[in-house]
């Protein structure tokens, strides 16, 4: 009874605990129910895992999926039962990615930043039960998050019903970096500067909503980033000089806030930070990882502001030994916020976007295999560049031992356009291409980013400004380069091809 009042705060909502099996009751074959977290963070644990089991028994159950963003560790769940037809908008699950590209999925990817607008106009239909995770229940029926926040507030205001899980084992502390506010048509959002709380610790609803709540324990599914490689080092190496000549040319005297993404490339970026000739870093991003963390508890960041947390064992440690350093420099916001056109130009962050290829214009492609297989969504990596003061894309510039280029002469399914991309890094080095002509792009992208595959890309480039053209392309060849690899397994057998 003790947890209960410590963790319900509102008095009408004790008498909704149930079991999560009799929570899940309440979703019903054919739904479209929403579950909240964000980037794979902050999701619910115990209603998939109830909505499996009766999958499991044999019992007929196929739901229209909504999220905030990614949700692998449930889209595995619900996908391996054979419980989802239709996704939206985002996944990074390769079970549910295998499912689409068969055909035995529906996908609706979209960019994040659209969701909200999207949800408020119905365009996914009835949304009728929302599952979210949470610290707690405030007196008022507001919803204190865990390690995400997300779309949250527009998932719960077009939920019809709402199942709420108490997760025990999330950490308390992650109640004191709560900032969720709600823009409103016409008005400015009115954040100025990365730590600036604006908004409220708890997501407000009508807790009529709240048709069931369950006791859950369990941190999110994580893991450590894999160890960089020696290509990934040298690209950091690349992009720290440019950055350090772009401070000394513009006379700035500290670097403008970062938006990094997820995974060992990034992780490698923000831990060359610490070894920088950079200080008072800031971060302004979508997700954080526990390099980031790090960052903020020894000092080198002043202040980073996100929309989850990848809680893995370096994180929890972080937060269990920083409390104090963190409280003071880490905002978590929704989603509404931190993929707000209006508030990424305001902050007009460098971002550090990284794909699957890029073309020598410029296009990137971060989402599809050869133009057709989806392997993850876009997100809002588009968002971010369009909206940065400074977008860098960032790739190595080869894979699978050199049988593929990243760099190709046209991208086979295209996420960011090449007018959003200001400059290119890759372990080769930086092409920056502000100002300048296509062809003046392309040149750059190839002569400074390239390697083993630079003869066969200028023999492409040479031939197609022949042809003519303010962005040269020699249509009958430009995905040449991918079918050989389809064909044949690398994009080498083109060299020297006509």
């Amino acid at each position: 009874m003790t947890m209960m009042h410590e963790r319900i705060a509102c008095p009408s909502l004790r008498e909704k605990v149930v079991s999560a099996e009799t929570a899940a009751s309440l979703i019903q074959d054919g739904m479209t129910v929403a579950f909240g977290g964000y980037t794979s963070a902050g999701y619910p644990k115990a209603i998939p895992l109830a909505l499996a089991k009766r999958r499991a028994s044999g019992e007929s159950l196929a739901l229209n999926v909504v999220t905030s963003s990614t949700c692998g560790p449930v889209d595995t769940l619900l996908g391996n039962a054979g419980i989802i037809r239709r996704r939206t908008p985002m996944t990074d699950s390769r079970p549910l990615s295998r499912q689409i590209n068969a055909g035995q999925v529906q996908y609706c990817e979209q960019q994040m930043n659209k969701l909200p607008r999207l949800l408020k106009t119905g365009a996914f239909g009835r949304i009728q039960v929302a599952v979210v995770e949470a610290l707690g229940i405030t007196a008022d029926g507001g919803i204190i998050p865990t390690t995400a926040i997300g779309m949250e507030p527009s998932l719960l205001d077009a939920a019809e019903a709402v199942i709420v899980e108490i997760n025990l084992s999330q950490p308390e502390i992650l109640a004191a970096f709560h900032d969720i506010y709600r823009p409103q048509p016409g008005t400015p959002i009115p954040l100025c500067h990365v730590s600036q709380r604006i908004g409220s610790s708890s997501i407000s609803m009508d807790p009529s909503k709240v048709q069931a709540i369950v006791f859950t324990e369990g941190l999110d599914e994580t893991s450590e980033p894999a160890p960089s490689t020696p290509a990934q080092r040298a690209l950091a190496g690349h992009l720290f000089h440019f950055l350090e000549q772009e401070m000394w040319r513009t006379g700035q005297t500290r670097l403008p806030p970062i938006q990094t993404g997820f995974g060992n490339l990034a992780s490698e970026v923000v831990h060359c930070l610490a070894d920088s000739s950079f200080s008072d870093i800031e971060f302004y991003c979508g997700g954080l990882q526990a390099a980031n963390l790090e960052l903020l508890a020894t000092g080198r960041a002043k202040a980073a502001s996100c929309g989850s947390i990848q809680l893995t064992p370096t994180a929890l440690t972080l937060l269990e030994n920083e409390q104090a350093t963190l409280r003071r420099a880490l905002v978590i916001r929704n989603g509404e916020v931190t993929n707000h056109a209006e508030t990424i130009s305001r902050m007009a962050p460098i971002t550090l976007t990284s794909g699957i290829e890029i073309d020598i214009y410029g296009n990137v492609n971060s989402s599809h295999v050869s133009g057709a297989r989806v392997i993850n969504g876009l997100g809002g990596g588009a968002n971010f560049a369009e909206n940065a003061g400074l977008s860098v894309m960032m790739l190595v510039s080869e894979s699978k031992g050199g049988s593929i280029s990243t760099i190709v002469p046209m991208v086979s399914h295209q996420d960011i356009c090449e007018h959003d991309i200001d400059v290119v890094v890759t372990e080769h080095g930086v092409a920056d291409l502000r100002g300048k002509t296509e062809t003046e792009r392309a040149l750059a992208i190839i002569q400074n980013c390239t390697g083993s595959y630079r003869p066969q890309l200028l023999d492409y480039f040479e031939r197609a400004c022949a042809t003519g053209g303010h962005h040269p392309v020699l249509l009958h060849e430009a995905f040449s380069w991918h079918l050989a690899l389809q064909e044949n397994g690398t994009m080498r057998l083109l060299h020297g091809a006509r």
